[in-house]
């Protein structure tokens, strides 16, 4: 089983591939919540869930920056779908490397690119864990922060915003306790959001 120790060196290996496209935010929010959703899911292999929530977005880093919110606000889905793919498949590449490097487990590591490789562009999950991960990924756009950047890059009001995703936590989440937390920290942002207005 991993440990502690093997978790901090991943993300302090992954750490400087955050600086582009609010990773910087994003990535130990999505690692929050992925902790979160573990102790509701014991089941769940937290050796796979906890490299692959913090590996999944690096691939952002070989991906030209201009390229990262081009259209963003009148694509289909929210996002570029060439974009995604490119940092899924360059995200595998890196992972791949990096875990290499640290004797990770070859079959676990498997499973680690399998869920990077998908994490946005395919919908449905291979697994609990890529259950885990997807939905871990998603909610950081219901807290304050995400709720700031995203509709920035959206291009919609605050409001506007956190309508929208309410309306996608059906279509978007995978897990009951994925969606219960994503209701959660919704109301939490728009009972603070009215507080500072």
């Amino acid at each position: 089983m991993i440990d502690s120790v093997q978790i901090e060196t991943i993300y302090k290996l992954a750490e400087p591939f955050w600086q582009t496209r609010s990773g910087e935010v994003h990535m130990p929010q999505a690692f929050a919540f992925a902790k979160r959703l573990l102790k509701f899911h014991p089941q769940a292999d937290a050796d796979i869930v906890l490299p692959a929530i913090l590996l999944h977005d690096m691939g952002y880093a070989r991906v030209p920056e201009e390229t990262h919110h081009q259209g963003l606000a009148d694509a289909p889905k929210g996002w570029q779908p060439e974009v995604t793919r490119l940092h899924e498949i360059e995200g595998v590449k890196m992972a791949r490397k990096m875990l290499t490097s640290l004797g990770f487990d070859a079959l676990k590591l498997e499973q680690v690119l399998e869920i990077i490789d998908g994490h946005d562009s395919r919908k449905q999950a291979v697994s609990l864990e890529d259950a885990i991960v997807k939905d871990a990924d998603k909610l950081w756009r219901f807290g304050l922060e995400g709720v700031t950047i995203c509709r920035g890059w959206m291009g919609m009001s605050a409001t506007d915003f956190l309508a929208y995703v309410e309306a996608k936590i059906p279509e978007w989440f995978l897990t009951d306790h994925g969606s219960e937390l994503a209701r959660e920290t919704l109301s939490q942002t728009r009972t603070t959001l009215k507080e500072n207005a």
